[in-house]
């Protein structure tokens, strides 16, 4: 049970370094930056050292090897290039799987890569070399025992202590027999002169360093009765005794004697003694180790706890599963519903009490709206994390194809809903995809048309009017509009003479079906993946268009919402039924005049708004309910859009804006497009939302 839980530890936090190994590998390809050659040696040294102590033994042999290459990378005896970022790759692969327990990680896969880690080597290692790696100063490091951990312990006792029939002495003994001291200090610093010292009283304290194969709760259990009422301090220092990274002094936001002191390794007073007899030149943790108040691997651990909080990796954070966050968000949601019953019956009671209850409300509502956009922030992450692996899809996909392609990504920054971004992947990976098959020409094209041989894809993500924006923008050809056009009128699609604009021409490109590809590869042309990524998209209720510019290249614009569980909407009555319209859809609401009113060839209606004609949309026949209004002039109407397309949805009455708590509708209640969820209000009644992408698709069928 305990390695199980020691290799699931391990498990998701190896998901972590090899996604962003693999970033840093690719970033290695574009600049030979020594700083990130420096962090590709800590993550594969953290993978080696973390997969012994999960028992991963061929894991941590291999990943040693790779840390040889590295380190010889950061002396400058092997040169950057394409050989040493594939090596990379494939190892980072074969770890990939290793760790999984894919028996795709088979062991003549490892045997090639570590033949390849030999050439760039310029030796044959022998097969029983002892695993092993050299320290700071070329001094051998020592060996990582596979299971054992290490934990740091600090023991001060009450002066009384020996009162409650406590031996500080045997605990001591209890914790040696449960593994080996391998560092140890006793703090006599309150100790007294013989004279003045009391027999039943405690003067010492410990600190020390327990390598033990013993799980914490059994280092915990020695303590068991006196943790709570003396100075006991348990840490699990492992990853110190893993890290192998040259002492160096820093000059960082926090001071290394801070560190020392706050973990209870140097005292205030021994602080104050190093500081006042520091002399200029000399490092401060040279002087610590020299007087004796800290050894070697304190000073290295505090260094590297250093580096932590510089990157601001060392903060209070806690991983909480997705549907605690959804369930977070449901009992928020019957919050705001019970609110709003309560609201309805201030508004039935007498002028008085109604107006002491809702200022009672207007408080409870204020915090309720800071507690749900407490709960967004938690579930909004920056885009920039998803953005980066596709890098590597980038640069196999255009080696596969002959083609010299970089992936620039601006806006990483940017903010999405946790669940929006993981429903992204795809749609984004179909539409770089065409853009490495479609739009970027072959080097030699590229030159002939006075371009750079290499292309470059941009993915750039940003806010703008509430929303999140995603392109996907190409320097190459751009879209063949002549092409385009003969495709569609061999398949049907359009007849010949008819005059369309490109806008409506690149529209096709969405169809179930439709390539312009005039043969099928590896990456696309059998007219799979644009109409996929047109209907994913627009079931996260956002949108797609495309803008192409001959010869200059193509760019692929995704409108998404910040998130998919709240919105802002405006609640709309058509005859007894209660409708939902996103607010960020709304143009504008207006009565329209009975002359502005227009039939087209019989077949449908249009409503003229300030010299553009809009359709105009009767939501009573659409769902099957009777209205209250069946002319036109005498209800309401409100304007709303979706890409190009703008519609007008005639409707009885405004109730008002407020924020909804989406549920979920399955497909046996409803399959029409132009719904997309539901909202229970105040009164207990079910309002359906208006999803107004789906209502235009109907529309134009």
């Amino acid at each position: 049970m305990e390695d199980a839980g020691i290799r699931e530890v391990f498990y998701k936090e190896s998901r972590e370094i090899l996604d962003n190994l693999e970033a840093d590998i690719l970033m290695l390809e574009e600049m030979s930056d020594p700083d990130v050659v420096n962090r590709l040696f800590r993550y594969f040294h953290t993978l080696k050292g973390s997969s012994g102590i999960a028992g991963y033994k061929n894991v941590y042999e291999f990943t040693h090897k790779i840390e040889s290459v590295l380190d010889r990378v950061r002396s400058g005896g092997i040169e950057v290039n394409r050989e040493l970022v594939d090596l990379l790759l494939g190892s980072l692969d074969w770890v990939r799987e290793a760790i999984a327990g894919d028996d795709v990680a088979s062991g003549e896969a490892k045997q090639a890569l570590i033949a390849k880690t030999n050439v760039l080597m310029g030796t044959v290692e022998p097969a029983s070399e002892p695993v092993s790696n050299a320290g700071a100063g070329g001094e051998p490091a020592r060996e990582i025992e596979v299971g054992y951990r290490y934990f740091r312990v600090h023991a001060g006792f009450r002066d009384d202590v020996f009162e409650s029939g406590i031996d500080p002495l045997l605990i001591m003994e209890d914790l040696a027999a449960l593994g080996k001291f391998v560092d140890r200090r006793v703090d006599r610093s309150k100790l007294p002169l013989l004279t003045d010292m009391d027999p039943e009283k405690c003067y010492l304290s410990w600190d020390l360093v327990l390598k033990t194969k013993q799980p914490p709760n059994k280092v915990d259990e020695v303590f068991l009765f006196v943790k709570d009422d003396n100075d006991i301090l348990i840490e699990d220092i492992t990853a110190m005794y893993t890290s192998e990274t040259p002492v160096q002094d820093h000059s960082e936001e926090k001071k290394l004697g801070e560190i020392l002191t706050s973990k209870g390794i140097l005292t205030e007073q021994e602080l104050t003694d190093v500081l006042s007899s520091l002399e200029k030149n000399k490092k401060l943790g040279a002087l610590i180790v020299e007087k004796g108040y800290a050894t070697d691997k304190d000073l290295q651990f505090a260094l590297n706890e250093q580096e932590k909080i510089k990157k601001r990796v060392e903060t209070s954070t806690v991983r909480v599963d997705t549907e605690k966050l959804d369930g977070l968000l449901n009992l928020l949601g019957e919050i705001v519903i019970g609110q709003s019953a309560i609201n309805r019956i201030a508004d039935e009671l007498d002028e008085e009490k109604g107006f002491q209850l809702k200022n009672a409300l207007y408080g409870l509502d204020r915090v309720t709206r800071e507690f749900q956009e407490q709960i967004m922030s938690i579930r909004m992450i920056p885009v920039g994390p998803s953005f980066e692996q596709f890098r590597r899809f980038v640069r196999d996909s255009s080696q596969a194809l002959g083609k010299d392609i970089r992936l620039e990504i601006e806006g990483g920054e940017t903010e999405l809903d946790k669940t929006v971004i993981e429903k992204i992947g795809d749609p984004l990976k179909h539409m770089i995809r065409n853009a490495i098959d479609h739009g970027i020409e072959p080097p030699g094209e590229r030159e002939s048309a006075g371009k750079e041989r290499m292309g470059r894809i941009m993915l750039r993500a940003y806010h703008q009017e509430g929303n999140v924006f995603v392109e996907v923008a190409d320097d190459g050809g751009g879209v063949n509009f002549r092409r385009l056009r003969e495709k569609a009128e061999a398949m049907g699609i359009l007849k010949q003479g008819d005059e369309v604009n490109e806008q409506r021409l690149l529209s096709i490109l969405f169809m179930p079906g439709f390539s312009t590809a005039e043969k099928v590869g590896e990456l696309s042309g059998r007219g799979v993946g644009m109409d996929v990524v047109k209907t994913n998209i627009e079931s996260l209720r956002g949108s797609v268009e495309i803008d192409s510019h001959p010869g200059k290249g193509t760019t692929f614009r995704v409108k998404l919402p910040l998130t998919l569980a709240i919105i802002e909407g405006m609640l709309v009555r058509v005859g007894g039924s209660i409708y939902i319209i996103p607010l960020l859809s709304i143009v504008e609401s207006m009565q329209p005049r009975r002359e502005d009113i227009r039939t087209v060839k019989e077949k449908g209606e249009v409503v003229q708004v300030r010299g553009e004609y809009v359709t105009l949309v009767r939501l009573y026949d659409l769902f099957g309910i009777k209205p209250e209004f069946s002319n036109p002039w005498e209800s309401l109407m409100v304007i709303v859009e979706s890409g190009m397309s703008r519609v007008g949805i005639m409707i009885d009455e405004l109730l008002g804006q407020q924020q909804i708590v989406i549920k979920s509708l399955e497909n046996y209640i409803s399959r029409s497009r132009a719904l997309s969820g539901a909202a229970i209000l105040g009164d207990g009644r079910v309002a359906l939302i208006i999803d107004v992408h789906g209502l235009v698709e109907e529309l134009s069928k």
